[in-house]
């Protein structure tokens, strides 16, 4: 039983990604496959790991997007935590630019793509 209980602690592995379905319909968030099981699943979109529904379309895909860079907010955020506590072995411009990939994920694209 402990067994099971720590791997299901686990997060799924990155990288998340959004994929929009339509105005009405839900945002679904996927996480990557590992090689073994893009062999067996070549046509799908990872392992479904949220929907976000149009409840307040406003922020739906604001949301996703939050949702999707999660993994990449929080390896910035650690990196982050261990380079103030002088624990880090980068330099603060490494930690400016995971940072900045960190932010970018998160916000929707204008003009382009959703997240």
């Amino acid at each position: 039983m402990k067994v099971m209980a720590k791997k299901q602690a686990k997060k799924s592995p990155a990288p998340w990604h959004a994929v929009p379905c339509g105005d009405t319909k839900p945002i679904y968030i996927y996480s990557a496959y590992s090689e073994e099981e893009k062999e067996r699943f070549p046509y799908s979109n990872g392992r479904l790991i949220a929907a976000v529904f149009d409840l307040s379309s406003y922020s739906q895909k604001s949301n996703a997007a939050l949702m999707a860079a999660a993994p990449e907010l929080l390896e910035a955020s650690k990196a982050a935590l261990d380079f103030l506590k002088g624990n880090s072995v980068h330099s603060k411009e490494r930690i400016i630019q995971g940072l900045e990939k960190a932010k970018k994920s998160a916000e929707i694209r204008k003009g382009g793509k959703e997240t």
